[in-house]
């Protein structure tokens, strides 16, 4: 988290409830690549399940938003998995559109962490 917080081409936030905890976090990342303008990739957004319906996600995308802004980025993406239609909802209703439908790949590279 350190390395997070000290990189100014991240983003992370968080909410917290009158008590101090943490209930809700987005995280987000300058993505400068060759075949497309500077933008942002908002990276993870978890709003505690009891919290859900408050606006604390909406805030946070917009928080998100006005920081890529800042950055210079033309545009903010987001990734979200095929079985999470109430997340793509959220997106939807925030004006984020969908682009195109892809698969992921990973290896894990030798020392990885599981």
């Amino acid at each position: 988290m350190a390395a997070i917080l000290a990189d100014p081409q991240q983003l992370l936030l968080v909410a917290e409830s009158p008590a101090g905890q943490v209930v809700a976090w987005v995280q987000a990342a300058v993505q400068r690549l060759l075949v497309s303008e500077t933008r942002a990739m908002l990276t993870g957004l978890v709003v505690d399940e009891a919290c859900r319906g408050q606006g604390l996600g909406r805030q946070l995308v917009v928080e998100v938003e006005r920081w890529a802004i800042e950055q210079g980025c033309t545009a903010v993406t987001v990734r979200s998995n095929v079985v999470r239609r109430r997340a793509h909802q959220f997106y939807l209703d925030l004006g984020y559109e969908p682009v195109k439908t892809q698969q992921a790949f990973c290896k894990k590279l030798p020392g990885s962490i599981e």
